[in-house]
């Protein structure tokens, strides 16, 4: 009596609120764990079990807090449960998880099936999703999914036809809808998303079956076999075991199912009619007859008398021969928080939990429904044998053996959903309003609102309408789960039928592979960049341009078979051009953008959205005479094409590279390569946008970086231009349509005639100047005429291997090339930027620099009036000046002019040669150097210099160009000569030369190269 008043006593004290215990089924994975059943562990074990379900339980609940509190003490956690009657904490929610079998403690909540406790050797009953050409897409229970290779369909013993066997043989044998029996064979990580786990599940009877002897069946059973082999008088069967085979009579009624979704009709054996099965088809049918002598079982799969046919309570049955799907009789034994535990055949016991009950909309009060004792039919859901859970199903579609109707469709809202349950920490069981009839639908807590919602009876009441958006669908427990936030109804992709080719989307990258990005929508859609897709050009480390988290834009380039690729290629995620995703737009004269996907010598492959491609003729590639068209091109480059022609019918579509009509006089004059003027229309801060001086009405563009071969006199260029300044001396590097791309670099300009446009051009170990157009990890792309680039490894880069490439050099950089090597058949042109071996003796780098501040200093002058702005003319290096001294500094003294005031000389300490000088004194000095923009004179007293011009007048230059100066004629080009250093600029350094007279030089302090790289150290004196 003690005993059984301890057991009335917990069990009541034990009784949670069943609105608070209804835990929220989730879409994909993220459903709470079920409890562990079974008497075979030690208290220990339980305890420390019972603590590790606890936390993952709750855990697992959206939209709840995410905190785990281990507990070590399961009793401890008990007695505070008893203690608190009533209270929030998750100690009284969640009771004792284990049960002593019928007599000994129930458990608190229903078993269920999660990915955390899924495992290999679990027995699960399942409907097939997907049928694809290597793998079958199984719906689990609790929302998983599992994946059934095609090795794992079906056992080897069945006979099949060869052609089957080895392709496409899976659609064949199974449909979408079709319930099936299956065991899980392993559980790993997901390769394809981080975080995420795959379920390989089998198949295989002779898996399901282990055990089973022809001892054990009886008449009335149900079982599922192969179709083995087709027979005149019927179908030979195989139970994948080899004691004992089956027969199904073709003189039978026929009964046929047929599936709309794949249009395939499947003749079940029953009585009457002549059956069509195919070899290696499962069949499920009742046991009419066994023939012991030969060990052969006579089968009739009459589907109206296989969904009647229970299960015996056969003597001495184990848990392994318990199948998925089995129906049987059981009565109540208890009312659980989310459920009911159920007692069958004699001594086994499992749990239905609330979504699996026979009610398709179970109210707050549903367990009214569940008396104790009370007798039910059920069918077999999942068994665990490692622990000896089962779990059970009370569908009434289940029940009748058939797949639960799916009403609803993902993305799909519905204004008048009413709200029939709250379960006050999981979520609201809606009523969709819907044709044929009303179907339920769920919604997690953290799916209720953008704004986290910690009490849902104070936001909603039974019985109320919201509006919902169907998320996604549990097909077993035929539950769809919906979404109430406000944001599910603004985003463009909520499921793959939003998803349209040429659709521009934002989407968070999940993961990234070998294969390209995996991506996903706001509304939880997936999609795949893949690799060739992810950039431009080529990309040698996807994981350190897309970094897991970044939400990017893309383009979608198709969607099939629920499978969605996109790209992130600029040049199409930014086009304005007409989307081409079917045959029949494509008209004639329609310019688009597409990629190349295979170039031959008699022409390209160009392919567009949606599957939809085209190929060029050689004559439409725009190629000069002998010219390679892999020379010019390369795969996966985006290009922009004209439809010449199409027939839809056949799937063919004529395209050209030569998107305008060709300029018969101008063709030679406007080409990569060639030279033009331009006025200059309007300057942006990266582009300055011209007319250009030739017929045909062209314009041109020019990027910031290409003004001139220094960055710094680039941006100073940039900020004197205005509209209407002419640039007389301009070099056409590509021709985009009716724009040309120009560049105003002195080194490209002054090597014009040696730039090359195709690698057949090129030898190796020449110098040749070119631009950087990108910057990678692992190297520089060097870009010449048209779309000629070639690649410098970062070890053949920069000299400092510890350096930082994208420090080292910048996008738009004019840089000398040593070329290693130039490939004419595959296009590839590998170049070294090392100045160890691409340094040279020609001055163009500082001429360059000196060329762009005199067309600067031009400029300035067209916007000023002012008499002393030919002030230039009354200085000539080298001339003798006479000036006053106006100011002493620590560093040198400054000089004014008479007749400019606005310009000042300066003698720095070392050019005073020792001399003192007094504010307000005459000087007599030489001209060293000239800054146009600060309007400074550097000047020199030393007695060399002054003495030497005194002594010698004819020597005084009179001309008006500035840097003339003195050259003895013994003097010689790449001739090495002493020098001093007198003054020392930012760019360059003023220096003399002592054993030619003194003659003024200069030298560039650093090269094109290593502009960003740190220079050497240079002073005054120094030689």
């Amino acid at each position: 009596m003690t005993a059984m008043k301890e057991k009335k006593n917990n069990l009541k004290r034990k009784k949670p609120s069943n609105n608070e215990a209804a835990a929220a089924p989730e879409f994909d994975d993220d459903v709470p764990a079920f409890p562990r059943g079974g008497s075979g562990l030690s208290r220990e074990e339980k305890e420390k079990i019972h603590a590790e379900v606890d936390a993952e339980y709750y855990a697992g609940l959206r939209g709840s807090k995410k905190k785990k509190k281990k507990m070590t003490d399961g009793k401890a956690k008990r007695r505070k449960s008893s203690g608190n009657d009533g209270g929030d904490g998750n100690e009284e929610d969640l009771g004792s998880l284990f049960a002593d079998g019928i007599t000994g403690k129930l458990p608190q909540f229903a078993n269920r099936i999660t990915m955390k406790n899924v495992s290999a050797g679990m027995k699960l009953w399942g409907i097939i999703v997907e049928v694809n050409e290597k793998d079958i897409v199984i719906s689990l229970p609790g929302g998983l999914r599992g994946l059934v290779r095609a090795d794992e369909a079906v056992d080897a013993v069945v006979d099949m036809n060869d052609e089957d066997a080895e392709d496409g043989f899976l659609s064949s044998l199974f449909h979408v809808g079709q319930l099936v029996s299956c065991i899980v064979l392993q559980v790993d990580e997901d390769k394809t998303e981080m975080g995420k786990r795959k379920v390989w599940l089998s198949l295989r009877l002779s898996l399901l079956f282990k055990g089973f002897s022809l001892e054990i069946v009886e008449e009335g059973m149900v079982l599922t076999a192969y179709v083995k082999s087709i027979e005149d008088h019927g179908y030979l069967l195989h139970f994948g075991l080899p004691s004992f085979t089956g027969f199904l009579p073709k003189n039978s009624q026929e009964h046929c199912i047929k599936d709309v979704n794949v249009n395939i009709n499947i003749y079940v054996a029953t009585d009457g009619k002549e059956m069509k099965l195919n070899a290696g088809q499962l069949v499920q049918g009742v046991v009419k007859s066994i023939d012991k002598a030969r060990k052969v079982v006579h089968l009739c799969s009459d589907a109206d008398v296989v969904s009647k046919c229970v299960t015996k309570d056969l003597k001495g049955i184990p848990l392994d021969l318990l199948i998925p799907g089995m129906m049987v009789n059981a009565r109540v034994n208890a009312v659980l928080g989310n459920g009911i535990m159920l007692s069958f055949l004699t001594y086994f016991t499992g749990t239905v939990d609330v979504f699996h009950l026979k009610e398709l909309f179970p109210s707050s009060d549903w367990m009214k429904e569940y008396g104790k004792n009370k007798k039910f039919n059920a069918r077999i859901l999942f068994i665990d044998p490692s622990t000896r859970a089962i779990g059970l199903t009370m569908n009434p579609h289940l029940l009748q053996n058939t797949a639960p109707p799916q009403i609803l469709k993902a993305g799909e809202s519905y204004d008048q959903s009413q709200i029939i349950r709250i379960d006050k920490r999981s979520g609201l069981l809606l009523r969709i309003p819907c044709e044929p009839s009303p179907a339920p639908a769920y919604v997690a807590i953290s799916d209720v609102a953008d704004k986290e919602i910690h009490k849902l009876e104070t936001k909603f009441k039974e019985g109320g309408l919201v509006r919902a958006r169907i998320l996604g669908y549990r097909h077993l427990e035929g539950l769809a789960m919906g979404i109430l936030k406000a944001s599910a109804f603004e985003g463009s992709v909520f499921t793959h039928s939003d998803v349209k080719p040429g659709m521009v989307v934002k989407a968070k990258v999940i993961a990234v592979k070998s294969v390209g990005a995996f991506l996903q929508f706001p509304g939880g859609v997936k999609a795949l960049c893949p690799l060739q897709h992810m950039s431009e050009s080529e990309i040698s480390k996807p994981r350190k341009k897309f970094q897991v988290g970044a939400e990017l834009v893309f383009r979608v380039l198709g969607c099939k078979s629920k499978r969605i690729t996109v790209t992130h290629k600029r040049t199409l995620v930014k086009s304005k051009l007409k989307i081409l995703a079917s045959y029949s737009d494509a008209t004639e004269g329609l310019l688009t953008h597409g990629w190349i996907t295979k170039i031959e010598d008699h022409g390209c492959f160009v392919r567009f959205y949606n599957g939809v491609q085209g190929f060029v003729p050689r004559s439409e590639l725009g190629l000069e005479p002998g010219c390679d068209p892999v020379s010019r091109y390369h795969v996966g480059e985006v290009v922009k094409c004209r439809i010449t022609s199409s027939v839809p019918a056949h799937r063919r579509i004529n395209l050209s590279f030569i998107v305008t009509r060709s300029r018969d006089s101008d063709d030679d004059l406007v080409k990569p390569g060639n030279l033009v003027s331009g006025i200059v229309e309007h300057v942006t801060s990266r582009t300055v946008f011209l007319h250009v001086d030739v017929k045909g009405n062209m314009k041109g563009t020019i990027s910031i970086e290409h003004l001139a071969d220094h960055h710094g006199c680039a941006t100073a260029m940039k900020l004197v231009l205005k509209p209407r300044d002419k640039l007389s001396e301009l070099l056409i590097l590509d021709v985009e349509g009716n724009n040309l791309v120009l560049t105003a670099k002195y080194s490209l300009i002054h090597a014009r005639k040696l730039l090359p446009s195709d690698p057949s051009q090129m030898s190796p170990q020449s110098l040749i100047h070119g631009y950087i157009c990108n910057i990678i990890e692992t190297g520089c792309f060097v870009r010449f005429l048209g779309r000629l680039t070639g690649f410098s490894p970062r070890r053949k880069a920069i000299d400092d291997q510890k350096a930082d490439i994208s420090k080292a050099f910048y996008i738009g950089q004019s840089v000398r090339c040593n070329i290693l090597d130039a490939d004419s058949k595959s296009g590839r042109i590998t170049l070294s930027l090392k100045q160890s071996s691409c340094s040279a003796k020609d001055a163009s780098f500082l001429q360059s620099y000196f060329l762009t501040v005199e067309k600067i200093a031009e400029l300035q002058l067209l916007d000023s009036s002012s008499s002393e702005d030919t002030w230039v003319e009354n200085f000539n290096i080298g001339s003798i000046v006479d000036g006053k001294i106006q100011k002493a500094k620590d560093v040198g003294v400054v000089v004014s002019f008479e007749g400019c005031t606005s310009v000042f000389g300066f003698i720095t300490q070392y050019q005073l040669g020792g001399k003192t000088v007094e504010v307000g004194s005459s000087v007599r000095a030489m001209v060293l150097d000239i800054s146009n923009a600060e309007r400074v004179v550097d000047l020199s007293l030393k007695l060399e210099f002054v003495e030497r011009l005194a002594n010698n007048d004819s020597e005084v230059q009179s001309s008006k160009k500035k840097r003339k100066k003195v050259s003895p004629k013994d003097l010689k080009v790449h001739a090495t000569v002493n020098a001093i250093v007198e003054i020392v600029k930012e760019e360059y350094l003023v220096l003399s030369l002592p054993d030619h007279d003194y003659a003024i030089g200069y030298a560039a302090v650093s090269d094109y190269n290593i502009q960003n790289l740190t220079h050497g150290q240079f002073s005054s004196g120094q030689r």
